[in-house]
Order: C-alpha cells, then structure tokens, then sequence
C-alpha cells in the first residue's frame, strides 16, 4: 500500500505536545528538537510490515515517545523510548514467544552525513541523525524495534510449543522411516 501525503500528520510547530492515534507521523526533526515537543503514541505491532513474518499474533501493541530537545553539547537531539511485548513465533518450536521490548535511544541531529562523527565507536550512548525537514516517525519505530529483537527469535531455556513431546524433540522422519525398515525386516524373517 502505498501512502499519499494526505495520509500523514504534519505536526505543527506551535504544538508543545501531542498524543496522536496510530497513524504515520511525519515531523520537521530540527524544529522538533529545537522546540523540546513530545509525541507519545500506540502502535499495532501488525501495522509494523518489518515484524509481519516473525509475529505469532498481530495483537501486541507497542508504546513510544519521543521527546526533542538540545543535547549538553547544544546539539538538537531526539530521545526516543519504546516499551511493550511483542507475541513472535519461536523458531524452534513454531509455538508463541513473548518478547519484551525495551528500548531507549538517544540521536544527536546534524545536517548531512559529512558531519558525522569519524568515530562513532567512541559514545554508545549517541548515535546520529541526519537532519530531515520530513522524518517518519512510524518508521523511526519500526527500525529501531526491528533493531531491538534478538538474533534467534526463540525462548530461552524450553520449548512449550506442538514440536516439543514430553521427553524432548519429535522424532526425525528419517528416524520413523528406520523403524519401519527394521520392522519390515522382521517380518520377512
């Protein structure tokens, strides 16, 4: 689906702060900042087309909020917080894998990429954004949530999920297939 700019919230500058409903979100970055404003919104994790192919149930809802403000050094920057639990699918058993989300980032802005630091490995604690008059909120979201989960989405210790049997894995096919040899051989004997 494709989104027309009519679809989108241009936030007003005036605002000082805004608690919208789930809809995209496109703010200034700069005059966001440079006015400390907040937005604080909920998100469907089913809206998020990045989680799509690892949600077990589409009914998870997400929390953020992002607050603009001047960094210590008088930089612009965006502090954004992100809160829930996500309801994804195990990979080993394919059965339901509560995941909760905790994220809290901090973006120093600057205006293009040659003003990036030439080390960012010096602060963990900042990364960059580069300044945009049009920045996807929604979409900062999903990147960073995206950002968040896990290498191997899958519970920890156990597996409660329909492969699992009482004492460990379902057999393999190959190993139901020697059985069936071996018993076929007894009969012809």
């Amino acid at each position: 689906m494709t989104l027309k700019p009519d679809n989108y919230i241009m936030l007003d500058s005036r605002l000082n702060r805004l608690s919208l409903v789930s809809t995209p979100v496109l703010i200034n970055a700069l005059e966001f900042a440079e006015q400390s404003l907040e937005i604080h919104d909920k998100i469907r994790a089913s809206n998020l087309s990045g989680l799509r192919d690892v949600l077990f149930s589409g009914d998870s809802e997400i929390k953020y909020r992002l607050a603009g403000r001047h960094a210590a050094r008088d930089k612009p920057s965006l502090r954004l917080e992100i809160r829930g639990t996500l309801e994804l699918i195990c990979q080993r058993c394919l059965g339901r894998f509560a995941y909760p989300l905790s994220v809290n980032r901090y973006f120093e802005l600057v205006a293009d990429e040659s003003a990036l630091p030439e080390s960012d490995l010096a602060d963990d604690e900042v990364d960059y954004l580069v300044i945009d008059p049009a920045m996807d909120v929604v979409g900062l979201v999903e990147e960073e949530v995206l950002l968040a989960l896990p290498m191997a989405l899958r519970h920890e210790d156990y597996c409660t999920g329909s492969a699992n049997v009482s004492h460990g894995r379902k057999p393999s096919p190959f190993q139901v297939l020697e059985g069936l040899k071996v018993s076929t051989k007894n009969l012809e004997n």
